[in-house]
């Protein structure tokens, strides 16, 4: 999902920074941060091979990792 943000009016607005403010603030809490661990719940880590063939990680309930092409 991209960020879409309004215009810069030609005036400044308070009412219209904060909202800006805001919409930068909730798009950045979806970014993923370095130094923080990354937990994937109901997305799939996508790996692409030198030939282009594309695999999707899998995990089992016992650990063991996988593959998946897709």
């Amino acid at each position: 999902m991209s960020l879409i943000l309004p215009r810069p009016g030609d005036i400044y607005e308070r009412a219209t920074e904060d909202r800006r403010n805001r919409a930068l603030e909730l798009a950045d809490s979806d970014n993923r941060k370095r130094g923080q661990d990354i937990e994937l719940r109901d997305d799939r880590l996508i790996l692409r091979s030198p030939d282009g063939t594309r695999y999707a990680l899998t995990v089992t309930n016992a650990g063991v990792l996988g593959t998946e092409a897709i």
